[in-house]
């Protein structure tokens, strides 16, 4: 009896439900991803690449991380507010963001007729995201999971389906673009479900709310959003000294392994992150302290991290050539090289950004993430100018970037106990 109690108490957890959705989404992506790469040429995909990497870099920071705070707000009225003003962040940002990705396109000589159309798409699609993460947080504080989770299968779903259907009528670059916005479409309304009948309530939100709700909540715009764009750049610039140095053929086979290191962190990390928010602030509110919360979410996420690294350092070149052909074990070594660094990533991102938030430390957060930019550009440099070979490249970033994940979380236990919080209190 306790043994079908507890089944059935696994099977309802929050963790659970936003891990079979996830899996069941990667899969997806998976199946697809060896179809995909036969129905568009390397060029194209190249575009596409380029294209999405600005919503990549800006999507997550579309509303200044603002919409954090419809998780964290304690009363349900200043909630609305908070929507409010993350969509106008949105709005606003999307704008921006679009012209300047334009001026660098036209800069650099990539700007031509069919990228207008492009630029459009573009444009639409961080809108949409934007407006995604908002309702991702408001499901978040409702305990939406299954939502979430759904959704999230949905959205795959249509976007891999859209990116075949389109490569056999070859709409190239368009068809692509194409596929990522009508899927991300998808779930909105199942997602505004619980919001809808309070829409009233968003219509009647002040200036003043607004402003009162900014004042409260202005770090995350400071602090979360410069630093969780630093933490993506990191990575992004990665991209760009690989291809520089090494070029491009070398970047495809590092871009594939570091896509399949990404999938543990798509399927767990960011899920789990969303529940530790959640529980790690509740525990705040009532003990002043979130010890116990960053105990038990540290040691299940070291459970799924162990066998990761250890499958993947066996059987990565091997599990490269079964799936994507011979010519991609080189993939598979990158992979042995990163995972290390990947799976202590798998721990520490998931609580980093929103321990410091609880902690109202995010000043410190974007401190450290200009650790991994400053890194990265020192190994570009000392690769280039002693032309040190992809795999010696890739052995620094990984040494490097695990120590400054193992400080990061060093801190972290320092600020779970409370005593940091306690003192900026009084």
């Amino acid at each position: 009896m306790k043994y079908k109690e507890m089944l059935l108490r696994i099977k309802n957890s929050e963790i659970v439900k936003l891990a079979t959705g996830s899996v069941i989404a990667q899969i997806i992506a998976i199946i697809a991803s060896p179809i995909t790469t036969r129905l568009y040429t390397p060029d194209q995909l190249g575009i596409y690449t380029l294209l999405l990497t600005v919503v990549t870099l800006f999507g997550p920071l579309l509303s200044g991380k603002i919409e954090m705070a419809i998780v964290t707000e304690k009363e349900e009225k200043n909630v609305y507010a908070v929507i409010v003003l993350s969509l106008i962040l949105c709005f606003i940002f999307s704008i921006v963001t679009t012209i300047l990705y334009t001026i660098y396109l036209v800069s650099t000589h990539q700007f031509t007729n069919e990228y207008i159309v492009y630029v459009i798409i573009i444009f639409i699609y961080m809108l949409i995201t934007g407006v995604t993460n908002i309702l991702i947080s408001y499901n978040n504080r409702n305990r939406e999971y299954d939502t979430i989770s759904s959704v999230y299968v949905i959205r795959t779903a249509i976007q891999n389906i859209g990116l075949i259907l389109f490569g056999f009528i070859h709409l190239s670059v368009f068809g692509m673009l194409l596929s990522q916005v009508l899927g991300s479409l998808f779930g909105i309304k199942k997602q505004a479900n619980k919001l809808i009948p309070n829409r009233n309530k968003l219509k009647q939100v002040e200036k003043k709310e607004i402003k009162n709700v900014l004042k409260r909540n202005y770090k995350l715009m400071l602090y979360t959003a410069p630093s969780a764009f630093c933490n993506s750049a990191s990575y992004s610039l990665i991209n760009f000294f690989i291809t520089a140095i090494y070029g491009n053929t070398i970047f495809g086979y590092y871009s594939l392994s570091y896509r399949i290191l990404g999938i543990p962190l798509s399927l767990i990390s960011i899920n789990v992150s969303k529940i530790f928010f959640e529980r790690a602030t509740n525990e705040m509110n009532s003990t002043k302290s979130f010890k116990n919360t960053l105990q038990k979410i540290t040691k299940l996420l070291i459970c799924l991290s162990i066998p990761m690294v250890v499958i993947l350092l066996v059987i990565a070149p091997e599990l490269c050539k079964i799936v994507f052909g011979e010519d991609w074990v080189v993939s598979g070594q990158y992979i042995q090289i990163l995972v290390f660094m990947f799976g202590i990533r798998l721990v520490v991102s998931a609580i980093i950004s929103p321990a410091l938030v609880i902690a109202k430390k995010q000043s410190t957060e974007m401190k450290m993430q200009i650790l991994f930019l400053i890194s990265s550009v020192l190994i570009y440099i000392i690769s280039k100018y002693m032309k040190l070979n992809i795999y010696a490249f890739l052995i620094m970033i990984s040494i490097s970037y695990s120590i400054i994940y193992i400080i990061m979380y060093i801190y972290i236990c320092q600020l779970s106990k409370g005593k940091e919080v306690i003192k900026n209190e009084n």
